[in-house]
């Protein structure tokens, strides 16, 4: 008999071979020829195994949207964790790093959710997100601590939602542009973050 881990696993193979199938045929011939036939003609299933797993093409960018959203943050807490006890800039800078290089790294999967049209783009639509997990939520804490340790200047309460937007939108130019293959891509990383955090800092205030 099989193991509800086995079924489990074997579930999320099939979802992961839909999605790398998605981005593939988005990639070669856009979002507008994708469909739930040519998935299954690439994978070598049925149209009906296909809708077992998602109701139509939008829910599959959907998942391919929440699984770069979860890498973002696995990536972002890591980088937080090996910070060790330093300060909240030093907390922050590694942080928005960690996004950019992050989304960097989904770069494939980011073009396919962009030319998708879709709104909710690298981040998970019409389910809510764990405290933990939430990344406005964990900037909201550290420019919080930073303002009450006066390393931070007074911020705007939407401040956090302003330089994710920020971040985002600098990834997304680099990767339509390929600016994230090239030598200069660590360089761009570290000067951009640079102009952000030092915005931030009280003595600029």
């Amino acid at each position: 008999m099989i193991s509800r881990a086995r079924r489990e696993k074997e579930k999320e193979n099939m979802k992961n071979a839909i999605m790398d199938a998605a981005i593939k045929i988005i990639a070669e011939e856009g979002y507008e020829k994708l469909s739930m036939r040519k998935i299954a003609d690439t994978i070598e299933y049925t149209p009906t195994t296909i809708y077992s797993y998602y109701k139509d093409k939008s829910d599959i960018v959907d998942g391919i949207s929440r699984k770069i959203y979860d890498k973002n943050i696995s990536d972002v807490k890591a980088a937080l964790d090996g910070c060790g006890e330093v300060s909240e800039d030093k907390k922050v800078d590694a942080a928005f790093k960690a996004l950019l290089y992050s989304l960097a790294d989904c770069a494939k999967m980011g073009s396919a959710v962009i030319s998708s049209g879709t709104r909710a783009i690298f981040g998970p639509s019409g389910e809510s997100i764990p405290p933990e997990d939430n990344g406005i939520l964990i900037l909201n804490h550290l420019l919080l601590q930073g303002q009450q340790k006066s390393i931070f200047r007074k911020l705007d309460e939407n401040m956090s939602w302003m330089l994710v937007t920020a971040l985002i939108g600098f990834a997304l130019d680099a990767i339509e542009n390929q600016l994230h293959i090239k030598e200069e891509w660590t360089h761009l990383v570290e000067t951009y973050v640079e102009m952000l955090v030092y915005g931030l800092l009280l003595k600029n205030g």
